[in-house]
Parts: structure tokens; sequence; C-alpha cells
């Protein structure tokens, strides 16, 4: 009995740890007209002052390449508690590296911070190194019901057989009335699986007999590997990605 006991006051435990880890950080860069090959390697080289850190945070880098931030640049780390926000590596050193290496290139746009929602996601490891990933910003008048809705675009998406649909709530630094959707695409005809997402959302609104959105954003982010940087890589105990 006592080892049944162990195992299940573990599971809590690992339950509580991955609903805590659940907030993102998001930046936007807007490389300057003529710095483009310049930010991109002052960023890698801001990248490698993380890792001679041993900054143990997970960093995914994507430009924008449709909407209107094209040609944006927009980096993010994910799986944080609150808590680790009071401790970053160094931020004196991380400004004085980021002013010498990366803010003489770009203008820095802002940030803000959301929270997943595992139970209105299908993900995988891979899920967020995803060739593309499709950026749909939702805004909404009524939150409870736009999580219904986007619950039941989720089961419609797994009986298509999607494997990568993340969605996040706004928290901080934007509207709150706002979800993130990321959807991730390994090539350009993965998108045929979403292409009518606006009408498919628009009759689950009519099932609840309600408009639930009001404005609908599409933008489509390329990934970069030589711009991102997992601890996975580094010495020491490593954080998922």
């Amino acid at each position: 009995m006592k080892n049944w006991i162990t195992i299940a006051l573990i599971c809590m435990t690992m339950h509580t740890t991955a609903q805590n880890n659940n907030i993102a950080h998001f930046s936007v860069w807007k490389p300057k007209h003529g710095q483009e090959h310049n930010f991109e390697q002052g960023y890698k080289q801001h990248l490698q002052w993380h890792a001679a850190n041993k900054d143990r945070w997970n960093w995914y880098g994507w430009y924008v390449i449709s909407g209107p931030r094209v040609d944006y640049f927009i980096d993010a780390t994910f799986q944080h508690a609150w808590s680790d926000f009071d401790r970053p590596v160094n931020p004196a050193g991380d400004a004085a590296d980021n002013a010498l290496h990366t803010e003489p290139f770009g203008d820095f746009k802002g940030s803000f911070k959301v929270k997943y929602l595992p139970a209105l996601s299908i993900a995988d490891t891979q899920s967020l190194q995803s060739n593309f990933l499709r950026y749909i910003t939702l805004t909404t008048t009524d939150m409870t019901q736009a999580k219904s809705c986007l619950a039941k675009l989720k089961n419609l998406y797994q009986t298509k057989g999607l494997k990568h649909f993340l969605l996040y709530e706004m928290v901080d630094g934007g509207q709150l009335n706002q979800l993130l959707l990321l959807i991730g695409c390994h090539n350009f005809e993965a998108f045929g699986q979403t292409d009518n997402i606006r009408e498919e959302l628009s009759n689950i609104e009519n099932q609840l007999q309600r408009k639930v959105f009001t404005e609908i954003q599409a933008e489509n982010l390329r990934y970069k590997a030589d711009m991102s940087l997992f601890p996975s890589a580094l010495p020491g105990p490593a954080q998922r990605p």
C-alpha cells in the first residue's frame, strides 16, 4: 500500500509541476533596414552568451514571412513557472550583451507572456520546431465561450490527424481578451488541413447561436533552428523542449 501511495504522490507532483510550468514569454524585433544580416549574426552571438552563461531556458526563433509584421523576428521561451522570471541568468550581463550584439541592428517592438492551455492543445516534442507555424491571433468577447469553440475545433482537427495545435491565453503585455493559436506545418501542403479555419469557427459559433470572435488574424512564421537554443545541448540537467 505504501508503494502505491508513493507512486500516487509522485504522479500528483509531476502533474502539478507540469501545470505550473505553463508560461511562455515572447519578444518581437524588427531588423533595421539594411542591417538584416548583422541583426541575425548579432542575435546568434547573443545566444552564445546564453550558452556560455549556462542558461537553462529554451529559446526558439522565427521570422515572420506573411502578414502585417513580415520580416519581423520573434523569439520565445516556453514551459516556465512565474517564479522563473524572478531569477533569470545574469540580467545585467544579458542586457549588456544584448546592447552590444542585437540592439544596434534591430528595433525591439515589445514582449508579452501567454499561458499554455494543454487541455485545448495537441502537441508533441516537435510541435514548436515545425518548419512553419500558423500564428493565429483570436480576439473574443467571451473567453469562456471562445475556449469552448476552440475545444470543438481541436476535436475536429484531431479527427483530421493534425498533430500540432497549441493554444495560449494572453496574460501580460497584450489584450487580455485574446488567444494565440500556433499550428505547426512541416510544408505548405499541410496548410490545407486548416485553410478553412474561419468557416469552421463560424460553423461552431452558429451551433452556439452567438458571435464569439470579433477578429481573427493569421500570420506565418518560419522556424530558424540556427537562431534557437536548447539547454539539452549544455552540460547539466536539461529543461524539456
